[in-house]
């Protein structure tokens, strides 16, 4: 499984990254959770056309996870794009999506592709989707507003996606996870509904975990000091464009 990193940045405007957003591949599927930035472009750049795209998954509704939408549609809609899309939100968020989608008067472009909105609890773990060997599961996360991390399996492999979110029992409860992508606001500081990366050493069992990426990342924070004083290869801060094997 080839995980994209569209973005890799906090909420924060950043000099260097655009807001997170990660794009999940395998066997010809793929699965872009949150979209930011300008997706059109990244995808491609990582060689996932439009066309291709199977599904999106909001973890949540803030505007730095979703801002993208309008983009990737239009786009799918100049290359002609004939596949169903999915789009996956929390029950929540599901009249701001519907709203948001008549806002765009995407059916007076008009799009060629059918917009099929599925719902889900993000307060409940459960599984959202399956393709392409992969399969995709929430859990609570601990934020703001309604939040779901994720959780993929992929030929016996657990990847586990934080979202934006304090520091979470639930991702405590793995016996073992091969690549964890957490969220780190800020290095040092404790900050409400977020992490920080001296947090996520000291909180969870660093044994258990292969991988951990940084992602949600802001400007003037000391990630590379911590990261120098750990006695551990593991760490790995997130950039844009950069893509991990699971």
């Amino acid at each position: 499984m080839d995980i994209h990193f569209l973005g890799t940045g906090s909420a924060y405007p950043g000099s260097e990254r655009d807001n997170t957003s990660i794009c999940f591949s395998n066997d010809g599927y793929h699965v872009l959770v949150d979209v930011s930035g300008n997706p059109c472009r990244k995808l491609k750049q990582f060689q996932v056309e439009l066309v291709e795209l199977d599904a999106v998954v909001f973890t949540h509704f803030h505007i730095d996870h979703i801002y993208g939408l309008p983009s990737l549609l239009w786009g799918m809609w100049l290359e002609d794009r004939r596949k169903p899309l999915k789009i996956y939100c929390d029950h929540r968020n599901e009249k701001k999506l519907q709203e948001w989608l008549s806002t765009m008067e995407a059916h007076q472009w008009p799009i060629a592709f059918s917009i099929d909105v599925e719902t889900f609890d993000g307060d409940r773990d459960m599984e959202l989707l399956s393709g392409g060997g992969m399969t995709f599961s929430c859990f609570k996360a601990l934020h703001s507003v309604p939040t779901a991390g994720l959780e993929v399996r992929c030929d016996d492999r657990i990847t586990v996606y934080s979202g934006d979110t304090e520091i979470n029992a639930r991702i405590g409860e793995y016996a073992h996870i091969d690549m964890l992508i957490h969220e780190a606001t800020s290095a040092r500081r404790v900050a409400g509904n977020h992490s920080s990366l001296v947090e996520i050493m000291e909180k969870y069992d660093v044994e258990r975990i292969g991988k951990i990426v940084l992602v949600h990342l802001s400007d003037q924070e000391p990630y590379e000091e911590e990261v120098e004083k750990l006695v551990t290869s593991k760490v790995i801060i997130g950039e844009d464009l950069m893509t991990q094997k699971v």
